[in-house]
């Protein structure tokens, strides 16, 4: 048992260096069930090949005025819908810093989301796109500590709604803020 005491500990200060937030211990909440039903055909339209194209950069100036990236984060295109409303609307009341996190969707739901992470600028771009109303989603985080070495999360997900007509080129899409949604 003192063995495996150990390990653990080891294991735990292991994963503290590595990845802080790995280390805090963090009581969950109930997952959020949306009341909107989930209709798959609010989704099949982006499931389809198109001609439309959608990047640009995600990036937040931390209080200091450094600019973070989305570096090596997953970027999320998914249709805008009721169902899709809700949860954006919920995960922004909440704060959440996972496009999911205590969301529980329908089993669905993920395979009309299209993904690409984001390059060391922040950078993606989404081509073959059908025309439509989309929600685009990615997270800039970094750590920081505070004068006691305590480690704190800071950032959050970045939203925006995006209307895209047949071959349409948006290349001008900054998501850059945690309060406002970039249109």
């Amino acid at each position: 048992m003192k063995r495996f005491f150990v390990f653990a500990l080891f294991v735990l200060m292991f994963a503290a260096h590595h990845n802080p937030v790995a280390a805090q211990i963090t009581m969950s909440r109930p997952l959020y069930e949306p009341s909107t039903r989930f209709v798959e055909k609010d989704f099949k339209w982006s499931a389809k090949k198109g001609t439309g194209v959608i990047s640009g950069l995600a990036t937040l100036r931390s209080p200091g005025g450094y600019i973070q990236t989305a570096d090596g984060e997953e970027v999320t295109l998914i249709a805008k819908n009721a169902y899709t409303d809700e949860i954006v609307s919920k995960t922004r009341e909440d704060g959440f810093f996972d496009e999911y996190l205590n969301v529980k969707k329908n089993p669905k739901y993920d395979k009309y989301r299209i993904t690409q992470m984001a390059d060391k600028k922040g950078g993606f771009r989404f081509e073959n796109l059908p025309a439509g109303k989309w929600y685009i989603v990615t997270r800039v985080i970094w750590y920081t500590r505070d004068q006691t070495s305590q480690m704190h999360v800071n950032g959050g997900l970045l939203w925006g709604e995006i209307s895209l007509s047949d071959g349409q080129v948006r290349d001008d899409i900054k998501l850059n803020s945690i309060i406002h949604m970039t249109k």
